[in-house]
């Protein structure tokens, strides 16, 4: 759904569309803001907050992986046995 800006100051009820769809707010016709759901919005956040940690994750086993000469710990301790 796409609504302009004064649109939304003057018809709040347009916010009961929020659990069909996101809304976009527009202004002088280009989009300006977007409106969802807060449940989708928490949702999107821990989406974004896991990822990050992934990535982190990532990079440290990389920088492990670079430090014990391209081998992974498990590896190495294997060889030593």
């Amino acid at each position: 759904m796409n609504i302009t800006a004064t649109q939304l100051k003057q018809q709040t009820h347009i916010l009961s569309h929020l659990n069909a769809e996101d809304i976009i707010v527009t202004k002088r016709d280009k989009p300006f803001a977007v409106i969802i759901a807060y449940d989708k919005y928490q949702e999107m956040l821990t989406q974004n907050q896991q990822q990050a940690i992934e990535k982190k994750i990532q990079a440290l086993q990389l920088i492990e992986a670079i430090n014990l000469g391209g081998k992974d710990y498990q590896s190495i301790k294997s060889e030593m046995a």
